[in-house]
């Protein structure tokens, strides 16, 4: 459910129809026609001098922020989105360099029955291609190929350490850490490694987080949809570039003060300052988390908590593009059981949905984080061996890219995590008003539907029907 991997059957999660909003999602994306779209967005526009105070001004042009933008348009209002980098999407970037479309953030669909996202893309006409969580080859530190049968039994086993570890916490008057529960169950779990990389490859994909500081009470209580889930073979920026038509988008803006006032707000930024009646501030709880942006008056005691206890999880993608590929084609995910948790665990075969020789690997929990360190060309030399030791001789690949997503200002990570201690009036608290005049959105503020790109486009939809409520 999160922004880059794809679910698992092995997680606890429950499923909900989110009918209300999924519903209003199928209006918005009715709206979207292209040829209804004012031809005045299809270039974002970078002047910079005040506009009309009785606008609402959009902070980002993520998913959520082009959700609120098109929402407000939908009901009469006038919106402007102000966005730092130069281009939209945010945490949605699909890269093109490597001569085929690759996302090196979100990339999946996550459940789409019933997914808000599931209508947009198909009023994109975006291709979408069902990624088989079972049609894996999981490799050992040697090299060999274990069998399906031992994986099996082995995630039969993690299964069976998620259920102590949330039977532990039920009776522990204090939330620990997803590692410290599993010292407490068996501290020899931590050195098996092919559950090490069933807890890097599953939960620190799915969470973002790394099990040393993931809660081990909250990790899961988050929800998602049904069904398969599905990627864009074509890029995720269709949907992106869908809800961005027809919106006032200004680029290279970035936000320095954000100033709510009785009269309205003032959102100050490199190239000048902007005032509106309100404003939707969808910056990246990474951004909140390092003071990028300054509140005047500052955020209020229980938000300011709230951003200390929930984490921001670094998950970063590494793209190689071969000559010709060295590998079994038809399979769709290639597991290594790395003895350094995290490091380069589990491989996408992008050769299963385009025509390219490519595979993407993951940096996940606190490896994750360590590789941003790295020169491209170590990080290269280090997949390289371990694609070595998967499939023996390997090709020079042609190109590699590289994510750095908690390196990145405008980011400061890839998507939300409960960290020790952190409950669900969190995620709230990160999603409450201020004097009615600064709304707040983004996958960090909806607890039910975290890290995920539908959570993040629903918590758009929310604050624009609420702005419309007051002032509509």
């Amino acid at each position: 459910m999160p922004f880059n991997h794809p679910s698992f059957s092995q997680q606890r999660r429950q499923f909900l129809k989110y009918g209300l909003l999924a519903s209003a999602s199928l209006a918005l994306a009715s709206s979207c026609h292209s040829e209804s779209q004012s031809e005045e967005s299809a270039t974002p526009t970078t002047t910079t001098q005040a506009e009309s105070p009785s606008q609402v001004i959009v902070i980002g042009a993520g998913i959520a922020g082009l959700a609120a933008a098109q929402q407000l348009k939908a009901d009469g209002f006038e919106a402007i989105v102000l966005e730092a980098r130069d281009r939209v999407g945010g945490r949605i970037w699909t890269d093109r360099s490597l001569g085929v479309p690759i996302d090196m953030g979100a990339s999946w669909i996550h459940g789409p029955e019933d997914n808000p996202i599931t209508p947009l893309a198909a009023k994109a006409r975006a291709r979408t291609f069902v990624t088989q969580d079972a049609n894996e080859a999981v490799y050992d530190v040697s090299g060999r190929l274990i069998p399906k049968s031992v994986v099996s039994q082995s995630e039969e086993h993690y299964n069976a350490l998620l259920k102590q570890i949330a039977e532990l916490t039920d009776a522990e008057d204090q939330d620990i850490s997803i590692a410290e529960a599993i010292r407490r169950i068996d501290a020899a779990e931590l050195q098996d490694l092919l559950i090490q990389y069933q807890l890097a490859a599953y939960m620190e994909f799915e969470t973002g987080g790394p099990i040393e500081k993931l809660s081990a009470r909250s990790w899961a209580d988050d929800r998602s949809f049904a069904g398969e889930d599905v990627l864009f073979p074509n890029g995720y920026d269709a949907v992106i570039n869908l809800l961005a038509k027809g919106l006032t988008i200004k680029l290279g803006q970035v936000v320095t003060q954000i100033a709510p006032t009785n009269a309205g707000v003032t959102v100050t930024t490199n190239q000048g300052s902007f005032t509106g009646q309100c404003a939707v501030v969808t910056l990246p709880l990474g951004v909140l988390k390092q003071k990028r942006v300054t509140f005047n008056p500052g955020l209020p005691a229980p938000m300011m908590a709230a951003i200390d206890r929930i984490e921001m999880g670094t998950v970063n993608k590494v793209a190689l593009r071969f000559p010709k590929a060295f590998w079994e084609t038809e399979v769709q995910f290639f597991g290594f059981t790395s003895q350094t948790k995290g490091k380069y665990p589990y491989f996408l075969n992008a050769h299963t949905f385009t025509a390219a020789n490519a595979l993407v690997t993951f940096g996940l929990g606190n490896y994750g984080l360590a590789m941003e360190s790295q020169s491209n060309q170590q990080i290269e030399a280090d997949v390289l061996e371990t694609l070595k030791t998967m499939f023996g001789k390997v090709e020079q690949p042609e190109a590699v890219l590289v994510s750095r997503w908690t390196a990145d200002p405008f980011t400061g990570g890839s998507y939300s995590y409960p960290g020790v201690g952190a409950t669900p009036e969190d995620f709230a608290a990160l999603a409450e008003p201020i004097a009615d005049r600064l709304f707040f959105a983004g996958e960090h503020t909806i607890h039910q539907y975290r890290a995920s790109v539908h959570g993040a486009y629903l918590t758009g939809i929310r604050e624009a029907r609420h702005i419309k409520d007051l002032y509509g």
